[in-house]
């Protein structure tokens, strides 16, 4: 079993209280935080698989604290699946921030898988406020 420091994501392989690298208390530093906040920090984890599962759990949590910290994982990481996992989790949470963000990427993002999820995902909300509006 590998642990992880939440804020310098130095690992290692024992429970430790407080950080060898970074030196921060480790329950300090996440003390008064909830679920939410805690899969917010989980979108900067080092292991790729773990910012997928925090964006898609995000999005089916459907805070809206999270719109700006997924929009910041979109522009700043280089991998097209956390990206997407991300677009998909804004597309869920269907803020306004969330929709004029998607409507940028879906013409400007570099990765062609990146456009076609953020596309997908305005269709998504398209219908969703169909449905809404028009329950028959």
């Amino acid at each position: 079993m590998r642990y992880y420091c939440p804020r310098c994501w130095r690992d290692f392989s024992e429970d430790v209280t407080r950080c060898p690298q970074c030196s921060i208390d480790i329950a300090e530093f996440l003390k008064g935080k909830d679920y939410v906040e805690k899969l917010i920090i989980a979108l900067g984890h080092p292991e790729p698989k773990t910012p997928i599962r925090a964006a898609w759990t995000l999005g089916k949590l459907g805070d809206e604290r999270a719109v700006e910290p997924l929009i910041g994982l979109i522009e700043k990481t280089e991998d097209v699946y956390t990206a997407c996992a991300a677009v998909t989790a804004l597309a869920r949470l269907g803020t306004a921030r969330a929709r004029r963000f998607l409507r940028g990427i879906a013409f400007s993002h570099p990765a062609a898988m990146v456009r076609d999820t953020a596309t997908q995902g305005l269709v998504n909300l398209a219908g969703r406020g169909k449905t809404r509006s028009n329950p028959t």
